[in-house]
This record gives C-alpha cells, sequence and structure tokens, in this order.
C-alpha cells in the first residue's frame, strides 16, 4: 500500500523511529525506505529534509538548492517531531472515524 500523504508519511517514519528510541534500537533505514514506504525517492528525500528543517529528526543532513535533498545517516526523533507524531496520529484516526461514520449517515 502506498502512503502518498505526506503527513501519513511523516507519521510512519517518526512513529517508527519513537519506537526504535523507546526499545534502545537504532533505526534500519530499510523498514522506512521509499519502496518501503511505496513512494519515490526524490519525494521520500524531500521529507526527510522537511522533517529535518522543522526539527522534528536529528540525524538527517539536507542540501536546500533547487530540490531538497537529504542524507539520512542515523536518525532519531526529537521532541519537536513527537509531539507533531501525537497531534498528527489524533487528527488522522479522527478523520478517519468521521469517514466510516458518514458511511452511516444516509444522505
Amino acid at each position: 500500500m502506498a502512503y502518498d500523504d505526506m503527513h501519513a508519511v511523516m507519521c510512519r517514519i517518526l512513529r517508527y523511529l519513537y519506537d526504535c528510541m523507546r526499545a534502545g534500537e537504532d533505526a534500519d533505514l530499510s523498514k522506512v525506505s521509499p519502496s518501503a514506504l511505496g513512494i519515490p525517492q526524490p519525494y521520500w528525500e524531500n521529507i526527510w529534509a522537511q522533517m529535518a528543517r522543522a526539527g522534528y529528526v536529528d540525524g538527517v543532513g539536507y542540501t536546500d538548492s533547487c530540490r531538497l535533498s537529504a542524507n539520512v545517516v542515523c536518525p532519531t526523533a526529537t521532541i519537536a517531531g513527537v509531539e507533531f507524531l501525537q497531534e498528527n496520529s489524533a487528527m488522522l484516526k479522527a478523520a478517519k472515524i468521521l469517514s466510516e461514520v458518514r458511511g452511516f449517515i444516509p444522505v
């Protein structure tokens, strides 16, 4: 299944990094690779660069030219990343519930 919504991809990456951090493990990038997420490499790099720029992750270098690109070395979630994850996870769950409820309401 492809995750083509930027917030959904960010939440998936941050959730994995946070779980690794809590378990005291290093992140295995193959679990959040472009192929694992079902997205193109340039989009994947852009997302990592955006998260680094926003302060959501550490261990990621990026270049800010005409196209953002990232060098993901040893990524970890920051407190800002965990807060983003918590806020957006709740919103994604609410959106899913609303879409399910909409199916029960006669139009």
